[in-house]
């Protein structure tokens, strides 16, 4: 018997998800240049917090297709069974995350890909 005040639709309802803020750091100095230090306890919780379990950083060498273009190419090219997210985070670097461990495995087993694009220059 169900407890009493439960409903169906509070049952579906998700669950809260607890995540564990983490402080700001100071910036410190090194030979003039600012850093940050993170305790790898607190990196681990980022990766947690943020989704970030399956996460590989790609670099382009020689330039890059059109992001439209890298979503649909990326997923081809590298061979990924399961859907992934890429998105820029600067002029040569790109996001790829992924949803299944097979994927994020087989993105970091090769040294490099070469991604070719439609007019068949390899990037």
């Amino acid at each position: 018997m169900p407890a009493p005040g439960s409903t169906y639709a509070k049952k579906l309802k998700p669950k809260p998800v607890h995540i564990q803020l983490i402080p700001l750091k100071p910036i410190t100095y090194l030979h003039g240049k600012p850093q940050v230090i993170w305790e790898q306890e607190e990196v681990n919780h980022m990766i947690v917090n943020e989704n970030l379990e399956y996460v590989v950083i790609g670099k382009f060498s020689y330039g890059w297709p059109d992001i439209q273009d890298l979503r649909k190419l990326i997923p081809k090219q590298c061979e990924l069974k399961e859907d992934c997210n890429i998105g820029l985070l600067s002029n040569r670097h790109v996001l790829i995350k992924t949803t299944l461990l097979e994927d994020y495995v087989n993105l970091l087993s090769k040294p490099a890909f070469y991604i070719t694009q439609k007019i068949g220059r390899s990037r």
